[in-house]
């Protein structure tokens, strides 16, 4: 019985392709189980406000329902605007430690190379900038 083992040696083109299929497999399985559970609870919700209303009961508020009074509307739309000013700037702080740590890294190989860093660098003050006019636009809307 002659039996074939796989060669242990596994050269950097073939283990570079392996990861970078089983990263996209693995993006397609936990995207497809994050619409499955959606959809579950979509389906879970229809079937409670079916028997609700069957049964002649309020109907609940979906999931994701949006909040329909104003003063519930204006709070949200503060503490969306809050959340989305401090992701530009946590974003932008990372994007400029990022490409400080690219070009400390690349410079000792190339200097040429170094420049590369200035991508996310300069990304990290867009985002940065994007959050001061954020904060700006809001204090000349409430005036």
């Amino acid at each position: 019985m002659n039996i074939i083992f796989l060669p242990l040696a596994v050269s950097g083109i073939d283990l570079a392709l392996y990861m970078a299929l089983s990263g996209l497999a693995a993006g397609v399985f936990f995207g497809g189980l994050g619409m499955y559970f959606h959809h579950r609870r979509q389906t879970m919700w229809h079937e409670t406000a079916r028997i609700a209303l069957e049964k002649g009961q309020p109907v609940p508020p979906a999931p994701d329902a949006p909040p329909w009074n104003e003063e519930a509307r204006a709070t949200t739309a503060e503490t969306i605007r809050g959340h989305r000013i401090r992701g530009y700037l946590i974003g932008g702080l990372i994007n400029i430690a990022v490409g400080s740590g690219l070009y400390l890294a690349l410079a000792q190989f190339s200097p040429a190379t170094a420049y590369f860093a200035a991508i996310p660098g300069f990304i990290g003050v867009a985002l940065i900038l994007a959050a001061a006019i954020e904060v700006l636009m809001g204090r000349a809307n409430r005036k």
